[in-house]
């Protein structure tokens, strides 16, 4: 698999192994399309990580299927959702509060459309 963007395994913080193949390609898709760097501020996360194991079940992030972006203010984060649905995201998450974008793309027994807050 060839990446444009998302090639270098400090993005992930060593666990680039973790993540799906099919949410690379789709990142580097969403930095192309969006026109500007993506900064992730979560990416793959074990279920035993403070926040999945507070969980009924592990979510996205600990299937290597989602990341967070970082992302300040309403017209950066309607440009980033906006490129996201563009290149094939159908679970998006977003937070004003913490500044970040989740972008997914799914894990068995999730929802495969959905859009929410935190």
């Amino acid at each position: 698999m060839k990446l444009k963007y998302f090639n270098n395994e400090s993005d992930f913080d060593g666990m680039m192994e973790m993540m799906e193949p099919k949410l690379l390609t789709m990142l580097d898709e969403l930095r192309e399309e969006y026109g500007h760097p993506v900064v992730l501020t979560s990416h793959y996360r074990s279920p035993d990580h403070p926040i999945e194991a507070k969980k009924a079940q592990p979510g996205e992030h600990a299937y290597g299927c989602a990341v967070d972006i970082a992302c300040v203010g309403g017209e950066a984060t309607f440009k980033l959702v906006s490129a996201a649905i563009k290149v094939g995201f159908r679970r998006i998450g977003i937070s004003r509060k913490n500044n970040f974008v989740h972008v997914g793309i799914g894990y068995p027994g999730a929802p495969s459309t959905t859009i929410w807050t935190y």
